[in-house]
């Protein structure tokens, strides 16, 4: 009898070969199952990885319609926080981009980024205009210098001010979508995101596991319980990371919706809407649309477009408006400028708006050659301008007390936009608070005052604080 005869009337070997079978089968079905996982882990990867490429996209056609291209992180910004001038390197500003807890950027960031200085409001001097309290302001840029200054073990402490505007500023970091930088407790609903986050790992994880279960093997085949284990691991691995960077891609989608929001609200208007007031003496910037937040309001209504005409300039200066002849009788009041440079500019018909427009080069081209007469010229041409744009409303009344009127609204008109929850009212001295509520009542007179002086209050220290909601939404 043959080997192979001898074989074919072994009992078992019907057992090892239905025994081969299962296995080859097994191991066709886990192939199989392993492969679906990987295609469609491969499928989640290339959607991912499409949408980065389309956000991307979108921030690049936004920064060639609305923005600089060539932005550098060395531009000099220069910023009129409601009247209080503030200069600093775009890359100061910006530095936050990239931090721990602050991947995405933040609104401050995309302000100053470059993507949308075209759209940016800004004043007469061509300076970002933001309506925003200036020392709140002041108190981030100056943060983010130290910053600029600081090592990673070292870092500053989170901006800060006078108790009486710390609600005042924490708004403003929120609305700068800075609650989260550095040495600042993380909020609420950050944690709510991460136990989201861990919840969803856990289940991809036992999705995995069951996908790709090894049967039960015997002791001694180490290798086998090795591998299947392996594969587990490494797929399991990998859903891990695919959801967390769907998280991140989702995160940044939200982020640029966001922006797009912010800037579009936080820029909406004209420059001409732009509406300096000369609070006896104290000279403060802010928009029509602040002043006219309560419709209902002496104030709205004297400040309505339709209605309002600015007080105290009737003899400003209107120098877009100039004739060649009030450009030449202009030259002629400049002391140190001859009569014969004077009749040059009246020789070239310069009117008002062009008179605004020269530089050097111009200067020459009219035939002003001297260096000092040109200098001395350009030094009047730009102080004519500044003068020519800081028409000025008279507001008389306490600087305090309509400065803490116009904070409240500027809260309030960022938060009609959804930019910030509904603000504290005021926080005023006791020493002021008869004065607070006399001009209070002047401007919102009747049920309208209760929009800035609530109903009650509770003493706090030194100060009234009303006892409505903090932080209403």
């Amino acid at each position: 009898m043959t080997a192979r005869e001898l074989i074919s009337t072994l009992s078992s070997m019907d057992q090892l070969e239905s025994a081969k079978k299962k296995l080859k089968t097994a191991l066709d079905e886990q192939e199989r199952a392993c492969g679906d996982i990987i295609h469609e882990q491969d499928e989640m990867e290339s959607k991912l990885l499409e949408r980065l490429k389309l956000l991307d996209e979108k921030k690049l056609k936004c920064t060639a319609e609305n923005g600089n291209m060539n932005a550098s992180d060395n531009d000099l910004i220069e910023i009129n926080a409601a009247g209080k001038i503030i200069a600093a390197k775009r890359g100061t500003l910006c530095q936050l981009k990239g931090m721990k807890n602050l991947t995405k950027g933040t609104r401050f960031e995309a302000l100053f980024s470059g993507r949308w200085d075209k759209k940016l409001l800004r004043d007469g001097s061509g300076r970002i205009f933001l309506d925003v309290d200036g020392d709140c302001f002041q108190a981030i840029v100056d943060y983010l210098n130290e910053l600029a200054i600081s090592s990673e073990d070292e870092r500053p402490k989170t901006p800060t001010i006078e108790d009486e505007c710390k609600p005042i500023l924490a708004q403003y970091m929120m609305l700068f979508g800075l609650t989260a930088i550095p040495q600042i407790p993380q909020l609420k609903h950050l944690e709510k995101r991460r136990r989201q986050r861990i919840s969803t790992m856990r289940k991809m994880r036992r999705i995995g596991m069951l996908a790709t279960e090894a049967p039960e093997v015997n002791s001694k085949s180490p290798e086998d319980d090795r591998f299947a284990k392996e594969i587990n691991e490494a797929i399991n691995e990998k859903w891990k990371s695919l959801h967390a960077l769907e998280e991140e891609v989702t995160s940044l989608e939200e982020s640029f919706k966001d922006e797009e929001h912010f800037i579009g609200s936080l820029s909406s208007g004209d420059k001409k809407d732009i509406i300096t007031l000369n609070v006896s003496g104290t000279m403060m910037t802010t928009t029509r649309a602040t002043l006219m937040t309560v419709e209902e309001s002496v104030l709205a209504q004297q400040f309505d477009d339709t209605k309002w005409t600015e007080q105290g300039n009737s003899n400003s200066p209107k120098v877009k408006e100039w004739t060649p002849e009030d450009v030449t009788n202009w030259m002629k009041s400049i002391e140190g400028i001859p009569d014969v440079v004077a009749s040059m500019f009246c020789e070239n018909e310069i009117n008002g708006l062009e008179l605004l427009a020269l530089d050097r080069d111009g200067l020459k081209d009219i035939g002003v050659t001297r260096a000092g007469t040109i200098c001395l010229l350009l030094k009047e041409i730009k102080t004519l301008e500044q003068k020519s744009q800081d028409v000025s409303t008279l507001i008389e009344h306490s600087p305090y007390c309509f400065g803490k009127i116009l904070d409240y609204l500027r809260l309030k008109q960022l938060h009609s936009q959804k930019l910030i929850k509904e603000p504290l009212l005021p926080i005023i001295s006791l020493a002021l608070i008869e004065r607070f509520e006399k001009v209070v009542k002047y401007y919102f007179p009747g049920e309208t005052s209760t929009t800035i002086l609530g109903h009650c209050g509770e003493i706090v220290d030194d100060y009234l604080v009303s006892t409505k909601s903090r932080y209403r939404t």
